[in-house]
């Protein structure tokens, strides 16, 4: 077997042209030549200028892929910047917010926030996948060649999130949290036969410690390049001190034959060596506890209940889904927006999957059930309470038919109609597998006494106007393109959709 090739370069600052030199020379060592639709996919789980700042790849590590792929775009016949930013965000809001409107436009590509289009289906034929298909958007399916440009960060569901895990944000919201639980490395590994990256660029110049929101900086002064994704997530792990066999998606890929696992079975390059880049990350902070001791050791304020997840497969914690949520929820808000949040919180409790403790809450303190597999029975402020599961396995969810609510303004709705409606109930209930992220802000904000960022004044015309302008687009093409149905796979990949001859598939007449 040949060996995959992965490239580990020095650089220390943010530089677009220095970037665009480094970036190129790796394409020209990798022997990667962007052809066709050529795409880059960065990481943009969020980007709020002032707040959220070092969550995603940087607007200047894109403009250096830009132009290395200008500089060698003989057979390039589109070049676009495409993305899904975290749940309820509107990706146009993320993309302004870092920055990447001024890149994109010098080097005449096209921004696709994949939210704003179809889905087509993509059949995936591993005989271990969760399921036989999963949906994508239309730039995704029609992309020739994908240069995946992940940032380098720990991550309180999957301990890091590199090349592979960036995967996640090639699918719209509904169909991204489908098996987003305690199937969440599984998902992301079969995500990897949507499409193979041509190009892989990792943006860890400044990586990011413990969260993912709200990371805290850490520079390493790196950018690691190749074309195998196992490969370079193994290299990356070793250099944030991680044994690339304990990162679940990054096992089950390499068991998959998808890349090895073995430094040894990697062709290293670059002017960086591999031990000097482990020195480079020595110490790195990760997020690998569960929410309940990471919550203990920071505030007395949240009490959370851990029960079992609903399959003996998810063993004792869901790390994929609700808890982690809450988890970075909080650190985002103590880090972003309110620094003495878990000293003014009110006191909160929140109860996760099948708990069969008891639950002691003080006076006029909120119960909060979250996800749909929460459930519970007991005494709860003198009244028995009987809370059941809603839980649906993961085999019988039809992606062709399942649409999560993960709207906004839907979430809000929905959690005044609820205080309206069971405002004599002991407790609330929250349902989602798993619930979004702004269902934890929602709670945190009215019950909790936290700032709610959707609230706050200076973001809101800017981000309302981008909510309400990509929902109208989004409505318009999936009206104008609603003859578009499965996509015939080509034989290289697994997600080749057939061009119509009216439209094509990235929504352009």
């Amino acid at each position: 077997m040949t060996h995959p090739t992965v490239l580990i370069r020095h650089c220390d600052a943010y530089d677009a042209g220095r970037l665009a030199h480094i970036l190129g020379e790796g394409m020209d060592a990798l022997g990667a030549r962007p052809h066709g639709r050529t795409m880059i996919k960065p990481n943009v789980v969020v980007a709020v200028r002032g707040r959220y700042e070092l969550a995603h790849t940087r607007a200047e590590f894109i403009e250096g892929l830009l132009a290395a792929v200008r500089a060698r775009d003989g057979d390039v016949t589109e070049l676009a910047v495409g993305e899904r930013s975290a749940l309820t965000v509107p990706t146009r809001f993320g993309f302004h917010h870092a920055g990447y409107g001024p890149a994109i436009k010098r080097h005449r590509a096209k921004a696709y926030y994949f939210e704003e289009y179809p889905n087509v289906e993509v059949p995936l034929r591993h005989p271990d996948a969760l399921r036989p298909y999963v949906y994508v958007p239309t730039p995704v399916a029609a992309c020739d060649f994908l240069i995946n440009a992940p940032k380098l960060k720990a991550h309180a569901w999957c301990k890091m999130t590199c090349a592979l895990k960036n995967y996640i944000g090639l699918q719209d919201s509904g169909h991204r949290i489908i098996d987003h639980d305690f199937h969440l490395h599984q998902k992301i590994v079969d995500l990897q036969e949507i499409l193979t990256p041509g190009f892989i660029a990792v943006d860890a110049i400044t990586a990011g410690e413990l969260t993912m929101m709200s990371p805290t900086p850490r520079r390493l002064g790196l950018i690691v390049m190749g074309t195998n994704q196992v490969a370079v997530d193994v290299v990356c792990a070793h250099i944030l001190g991680l044994d690339p066999h304990a990162v679940d998606h990054i096992r089950i890929a390499g068991a998959r034959g998808l890349g090895p696992l073995d430094v040894a079975d990697i062709a290293l390059g670059g002017d960086v060596p591999f031990e000097e880049a482990r020195a480079r990350g020595a110490g790195f902070q990760l997020s690998v506890e569960k929410v309940d001791a990471a919550l203990r050791r920071k505030t007395d304020r949240i009490t959370v209940h851990l029960g079992l997840p609903p399959d003996a497969h998810g063993g004792d914690y869901c790390w994929g889904g609700c808890p982690g949520a809450l988890w970075e929820t909080v650190e985002s808000l103590q880090r972003a927006w309110q620094p003495d949040v878990y000293e003014r919180l009110r006191p909160m409790t929140y109860v996760f999957g099948d708990y069969r403790g008891a639950i002691n809450p003080k006076p006029g303190e909120p119960v909060i059930f979250f996800g749909d597999c929460a459930c519970w029975r007991g005494r709860l402020n003198g009244r028995v309470v009987e809370v059941e599961s809603t839980y649906t396995p993961h085999s019988r969810i039809d992606p062709r038919r399942h649409r999560a609510s993960v709207d906004v303004v839907r979430i809000l709705l929905r959690f005044l109609w609820d205080r309206v409606r069971h405002w004599r109930r002991p407790y609330h209930r929250v349902y989602g597998c798993p619930a979004s992220m702004h269902e934890h802000h929602v709670r945190l904000a009215f019950l909790g006494g936290a700032k709610n960022p959707y609230f706050d004044a200076r973001l809101f015309l800017s981000f309302t106007s981008r909510y309400v302008w990509s929902n109208l687009v989004r409505r318009w093409r999936i009206t104008a393109h609603s003859h578009l149905r499965r996509p015939a796979p080509g034989p290289q990949r697994a997600a080749r959709a057939p061009l119509d001859t009216r439209h094509d598939l990235t929504g352009q007449p």
